[in-house]
């Protein structure tokens, strides 16, 4: 074993992603679309304008007014990080290190992995096999059995695309309130369901919420993330976010995208509208489950997903293998351009048809 390396460390399987040679990327639910080149000349104007000896604002100040004041928030109660997974971290340093953490199985496989890493115990309670809907008395049960510090919920959820209930979301909610535990709900697909717990923001002072500009907003590259949250929880949080983490240079990416986003809108709208064509045709393909989606990515199940990922990608199609105790033999791909969208079906019913004609 490594010398001086943590145990917790060293037990990790960590987070796994390859990139092979690929002709077609649909693997990280990445926007299909690059960042409008009138606004990369507007960022890069800006960027020229900075004096890049200086350094940013400690929590990007300028950013976190801006986000405020488009979303209808308290400026105290936003903070930006480098992609939403920094958010996710500083949660969980600032209310469960050697602690509890509650989550559903299959999610996001970050809140597992940091939860570990901080010396927490992880428990997941498992989502519906039928339509992955949240299991409620089974959920607040084990919240009222476990008393977690902390609980992460994915709404739409990932990798499975769908929306859990808001009856079901309000009564954890209400629970993990009345046991003193944070409500940590991922937002990063609610540009493409619509639906948001913003709402709920001012009667939880126990919900957080962290969203992400890296796929609608097409700044996959650009790393934003911001969280919402009680100026008074927010105040805790951002104590254990280090500081000039986002540079001057990404901060002038978001402030332009922010000032002059009537590009998501109708990009969002292309991305849902594919995701259908997506979804028909590959309920149309002979030995595919494919499952209903909120997000710009689809879960799909068949027996032969191990091969069905190798053919495509030997036509250069990368999507991803998605597969887990919790949800054998499953593949997710992403939304992309309607031409990608079509070499990827296209590949697929070759796949399957060939995996037929051998049985």
């Amino acid at each position: 074993m490594p010398a001086g390396i943590r145990k917790e460390v060293q037990k990790l399987q960590g987070y796994q992603l390859e990139i092979p040679p690929h002709r077609v990327k649909l693997n990280q639910n990445e926007s299909p679309r690059d960042l409008p080149d009138h606004l990369k000349k507007k960022v890069l104007g800006r960027i020229a304008d900075l004096s890049w000896n200086r350094y940013p604002t400690p929590f990007c100040d300028p950013l976190r007014q801006r986000i405020a004041q488009k979303v209808g928030w308290y400026d105290d109660g936003v903070i930006v990080s480098a992609g939403s997974n920094i958010l996710i971290q500083a949660v969980m340093i600032a209310a469960s290190v050697n602690g509890k953490i509650m989550t559903v199985t299959p999610s996001f496989s970050l809140y597992e992995i940091e939860g570990l890493l901080l010396g927490n115990s992880v428990m997941e309670v498992p989502l519906s096999r039928e339509d992955f809907s949240l299991p409620r008395d089974l959920f607040l049960k084990r919240l009222k059995k476990e008393k977690p510090n902390l609980v992460f919920l994915a709404n739409p959820n990932a990798p499975t695309g769908n929306l859990f209930l808001e009856d079901d979301l309000v009564a954890v909610l209400e629970t993990a309130k009345s046991l003193g535990a944070l409500v940590v709900v991922d937002e990063a697909y609610y540009p493409f369901s619509g639906f948001t717990l913003f709402h709920h923001l001012r009667m939880f002072s126990n919900l957080v919420l962290v969203r992400t500009l890296s796929k609608a907003y097409s700044l996959g590259g650009a790393r934003l993330g911001y969280l919402l949250a009680d100026p008074k929880i927010a105040a805790e949080v951002i104590k254990v976010v280090l500081p000039f983490h986002v540079s001057q240079l990404t901060q002038a990416v978001g402030e332009v995208v922010l000032e002059e986003d009537a590009y998501v809108a109708p990009l969002v709208n292309e991305i849902i509208q594919e995701r259908e064509v997506l979804y028909q045709s590959l309920k149309r393909i002979p030995g595919i489950t494919v499952f209903p989606s909120h997000t710009n990515f689809l879960l799909f199940q068949t027996p032969r997903s191990k091969e069905i990922f190798q053919k495509l990608l030997e036509e250069g199609i990368l999507i991803r293998d998605v597969s887990h105790h919790s949800l054998p033999n499953s593949l997710r791909v992403s939304v992309g351009t309607r031409e990608e969208n079509r070499l990827f079906l296209e590949v697929m019913g070759k796949a399957s048809a060939s995996f037929k004609d051998k049985h």
